[in-house]
Protein backbone atom coordinates (compact mmCIF):
# COMPACT_ATOMS: atom_id res chain seq x y z
CA UNK A 1 0.00 0.00 0.00
CA UNK A 2 0.87 3.70 -0.19
CA UNK A 3 2.17 3.89 3.40
CA UNK A 4 4.53 0.90 2.98
CA UNK A 5 5.73 2.31 -0.33
CA UNK A 6 6.72 5.58 1.37
CA UNK A 7 8.60 3.70 4.11
CA UNK A 8 10.47 1.78 1.40
CA UNK A 9 11.37 5.02 -0.42
CA UNK A 10 12.63 6.60 2.83
CA UNK A 11 14.74 3.57 3.71
CA UNK A 12 16.25 3.56 0.21
CA UNK A 13 17.06 7.27 0.50
CA UNK A 14 18.86 6.63 3.81
CA UNK A 15 21.12 3.99 2.27
CA UNK A 16 24.13 6.17 1.70
CA UNK A 17 26.76 4.91 -0.72
CA UNK A 18 30.51 4.38 -0.54
CA UNK A 19 32.10 3.79 -3.97
CA UNK A 20 35.80 3.09 -4.60
CA UNK A 21 37.90 3.14 -7.77
CA UNK A 22 41.27 1.39 -7.55
CA UNK A 23 44.00 -0.09 -9.73
CA UNK A 24 47.59 0.37 -10.81
CA UNK A 25 48.95 3.84 -11.61
CA UNK A 26 47.85 4.84 -15.09
CA UNK A 27 44.69 2.71 -14.97
CA UNK A 28 42.51 5.83 -15.27
CA UNK A 29 40.88 5.66 -11.85
CA UNK A 30 41.28 9.37 -11.00
CA UNK A 31 39.62 10.35 -14.29
CA UNK A 32 36.81 7.85 -13.72
CA UNK A 33 36.19 9.27 -10.22
CA UNK A 34 35.92 12.79 -11.70
CA UNK A 35 33.56 11.62 -14.44
CA UNK A 36 31.45 9.71 -11.93
CA UNK A 37 31.24 12.78 -9.69
CA UNK A 38 30.02 14.91 -12.61
CA UNK A 39 27.55 12.25 -13.72
CA UNK A 40 26.02 11.82 -10.24
CA UNK A 41 25.97 15.57 -9.64
CA UNK A 42 23.87 16.08 -12.77
CA UNK A 43 21.74 12.94 -12.27
CA UNK A 44 19.80 13.98 -9.15
CA UNK A 45 19.54 17.23 -7.18
CA UNK A 46 19.24 15.36 -3.88
CA UNK A 47 22.62 13.59 -4.19
CA UNK A 48 25.30 14.98 -1.88
CA UNK A 49 28.67 13.87 -3.22
CA UNK A 50 32.06 13.82 -1.54
CA UNK A 51 35.11 12.95 -3.65
CA UNK A 52 38.20 11.95 -1.71
CA UNK A 53 41.37 9.89 -2.11
CA UNK A 54 44.11 7.89 -0.42
CA UNK A 55 46.76 8.61 0.61
CA UNK A 56 45.07 11.69 2.06
CA UNK A 57 46.55 15.12 2.67
CA UNK A 58 46.69 14.38 6.39
CA UNK A 59 49.93 13.94 8.34
CA UNK A 60 50.28 10.23 7.53
CA UNK A 61 49.29 10.72 3.89
CA UNK A 62 51.97 13.39 3.49
CA UNK A 63 54.60 11.06 4.95
CA UNK A 64 53.55 8.36 2.47
CA UNK A 65 53.81 10.73 -0.50
CA UNK A 66 57.29 11.85 0.59
CA UNK A 67 58.48 8.25 0.86
CA UNK A 68 57.08 7.34 -2.56
CA UNK A 69 58.91 10.27 -4.15
CA UNK A 70 62.25 9.89 -2.34
CA UNK A 71 62.73 6.12 -2.37
CA UNK A 72 63.75 4.21 -5.51
CA UNK A 73 63.64 0.56 -4.50
CA UNK A 74 60.05 -0.69 -4.94
CA UNK A 75 60.63 -3.45 -2.35
CA UNK A 76 61.82 -1.16 0.47
CA UNK A 77 59.79 0.03 3.51
CA UNK A 78 56.92 -2.44 3.00
CA UNK A 79 56.01 -2.72 6.71
CA UNK A 80 56.44 1.00 7.36
CA UNK A 81 54.25 1.87 4.38
CA UNK A 82 51.58 -0.59 5.48
CA UNK A 83 51.52 0.96 8.97
CA UNK A 84 51.29 4.49 7.54
CA UNK A 85 48.49 3.52 5.15
CA UNK A 86 46.52 1.93 8.01
CA UNK A 87 46.89 5.06 10.18
CA UNK A 88 46.01 7.31 7.26
CA UNK A 89 42.91 5.19 6.52
CA UNK A 90 41.78 5.26 10.16
CA UNK A 91 41.92 9.07 10.15
CA UNK A 92 40.31 9.27 6.72
CA UNK A 93 37.33 7.18 7.79
CA UNK A 94 36.96 8.80 11.20
CA UNK A 95 37.29 12.44 10.10
CA UNK A 96 35.94 12.50 6.55
CA UNK A 97 34.15 9.42 5.19
CA UNK A 98 32.07 8.24 8.16
CA UNK A 99 30.82 11.71 9.23
CA UNK A 100 29.71 12.42 5.66
CA UNK A 101 27.91 9.07 5.30
CA UNK A 102 26.24 9.44 8.71
CA UNK A 103 24.45 12.66 7.77
CA UNK A 104 20.85 11.60 7.65
CA UNK A 105 18.55 13.97 5.83
CA UNK A 106 15.80 11.72 4.48
CA UNK A 107 15.56 13.83 1.32
CA UNK A 108 19.21 13.43 0.43
CA UNK A 109 21.45 10.56 -0.57
CA UNK A 110 25.08 10.90 0.55
CA UNK A 111 27.65 9.37 -1.80
CA UNK A 112 31.39 9.10 -1.13
CA UNK A 113 33.68 8.47 -4.12
CA UNK A 114 37.16 7.37 -3.09
CA UNK A 115 40.22 7.19 -5.36
CA UNK A 116 42.16 4.21 -3.87
CA UNK A 117 41.34 2.33 -0.68
CA UNK A 118 42.54 -0.78 1.16
CA UNK A 119 42.67 -2.71 -2.13
CA UNK A 120 45.80 -0.70 -2.98
CA UNK A 121 47.44 -1.50 0.36
CA UNK A 122 46.79 -5.22 -0.13
CA UNK A 123 47.99 -5.21 -3.77
CA UNK A 124 51.00 -2.87 -3.45
CA UNK A 125 52.37 -4.12 -0.13
CA UNK A 126 51.55 -7.66 -1.25
CA UNK A 127 53.73 -7.06 -4.32
CA UNK A 128 56.42 -5.78 -1.93
CA UNK A 129 56.46 -9.19 -0.28
CA UNK A 130 54.07 -8.94 2.67
CA UNK A 131 51.59 -11.83 2.98
CA UNK A 132 48.19 -11.10 1.46
CA UNK A 133 46.51 -12.90 4.36
CA UNK A 134 48.18 -10.56 6.88
CA UNK A 135 47.34 -7.46 4.84
CA UNK A 136 43.69 -8.54 4.64
CA UNK A 137 43.57 -9.03 8.43
CA UNK A 138 45.11 -5.57 9.00
CA UNK A 139 42.35 -3.98 6.89
CA UNK A 140 39.48 -6.18 8.07
CA UNK A 141 37.95 -3.64 10.46
CA UNK A 142 37.52 -0.90 7.87
CA UNK A 143 34.20 -0.06 6.28
CA UNK A 144 33.47 -2.08 3.15
CA UNK A 145 32.53 -0.09 0.06
CA UNK A 146 29.10 -0.74 -1.44
CA UNK A 147 30.92 -1.29 -4.71
CA UNK A 148 34.60 -1.23 -5.67
CA UNK A 149 35.93 -0.96 -9.22
CA UNK A 150 39.35 -2.38 -9.98
CA UNK A 151 40.42 -0.78 -13.25
CA UNK A 152 42.56 -3.35 -15.03
CA UNK A 153 45.08 -2.51 -17.74
CA UNK A 154 48.40 -3.89 -19.02
CA UNK A 155 51.21 -2.13 -17.11
CA UNK A 156 52.99 -1.21 -20.38
CA UNK A 157 49.89 0.75 -21.49
CA UNK A 158 49.54 2.30 -18.02
CA UNK A 159 53.17 3.49 -18.05
CA UNK A 160 52.72 5.13 -21.45
CA UNK A 161 49.76 7.06 -20.05
CA UNK A 162 51.84 8.49 -17.20
CA UNK A 163 55.15 9.03 -19.03
CA UNK A 164 54.64 12.81 -18.91
CA UNK A 165 55.24 12.96 -15.14
CA UNK A 166 58.02 12.07 -12.71
CA UNK A 167 57.90 8.42 -11.68
CA UNK A 168 57.42 7.15 -8.14
CA UNK A 169 59.11 4.08 -6.72
CA UNK A 170 56.37 1.61 -7.68
CA UNK A 171 56.08 2.79 -11.29
CA UNK A 172 58.42 0.23 -12.83
CA UNK A 173 57.14 -2.27 -15.41
CA UNK A 174 58.09 -5.56 -13.68
CA UNK A 175 56.85 -4.37 -10.32
CA UNK A 176 53.58 -3.06 -11.78
CA UNK A 177 52.99 -6.52 -13.30
CA UNK A 178 53.16 -7.97 -9.77
CA UNK A 179 50.79 -5.32 -8.42
CA UNK A 180 48.32 -6.01 -11.22
CA UNK A 181 48.30 -9.73 -10.41
CA UNK A 182 47.57 -8.98 -6.74
CA UNK A 183 44.66 -6.70 -7.71
CA UNK A 184 43.22 -9.46 -9.93
CA UNK A 185 43.31 -11.93 -7.01
CA UNK A 186 41.21 -9.69 -4.74
CA UNK A 187 37.70 -10.83 -5.83
CA UNK A 188 38.63 -14.39 -4.76
CA UNK A 189 40.19 -13.30 -1.46
CA UNK A 190 37.63 -10.75 -0.23
CA UNK A 191 33.87 -10.87 0.22
CA UNK A 192 33.53 -7.32 -1.10
CA UNK A 193 31.42 -6.30 -4.08
CA UNK A 194 34.35 -5.94 -6.50
CA UNK A 195 33.97 -5.38 -10.24
CA UNK A 196 37.01 -5.79 -12.49
CA UNK A 197 36.72 -3.26 -15.33
CA UNK A 198 38.82 -3.44 -18.50
CA UNK A 199 40.40 0.01 -18.59
CA UNK A 200 42.53 -0.50 -21.69
CA UNK A 201 39.59 0.87 -23.70
CA UNK A 202 38.96 4.58 -24.41
CA UNK A 203 38.03 6.47 -21.24
CA UNK A 204 34.42 7.08 -22.28
CA UNK A 205 33.90 3.31 -22.76
CA UNK A 206 35.48 2.55 -19.38
CA UNK A 207 33.21 5.12 -17.75
CA UNK A 208 30.18 3.59 -19.48
CA UNK A 209 30.98 0.20 -17.89
CA UNK A 210 31.33 1.84 -14.46
CA UNK A 211 28.19 3.97 -14.88
CA UNK A 212 26.04 0.92 -15.70
CA UNK A 213 27.16 -0.80 -12.47
CA UNK A 214 26.54 2.30 -10.37
CA UNK A 215 23.09 2.79 -11.90
CA UNK A 216 22.16 -0.76 -10.86
CA UNK A 217 22.89 0.16 -7.24
CA UNK A 218 21.03 3.47 -7.48
CA UNK A 219 17.91 2.22 -9.27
Amino acid sequence: NKFNKQIKINSIMKKNLFIVADGIDGSGKSEIVKMLHNYLFSKQKNYRILTTREPTNGKYGKLIREMLKKENNPKSSSKKLMDLFIKDREEHLKNIIEPFLKKNDKNELNIVLCDRYYYSTIAFQGAQGLKLKDLIIENKGFRKPDIAFILDVEPSIALKRIEYRAKEKFEKLDFMKKIRQKFLQLPKLLEDNIKIIDSSKPLKNVFEDVRKEVDVILD
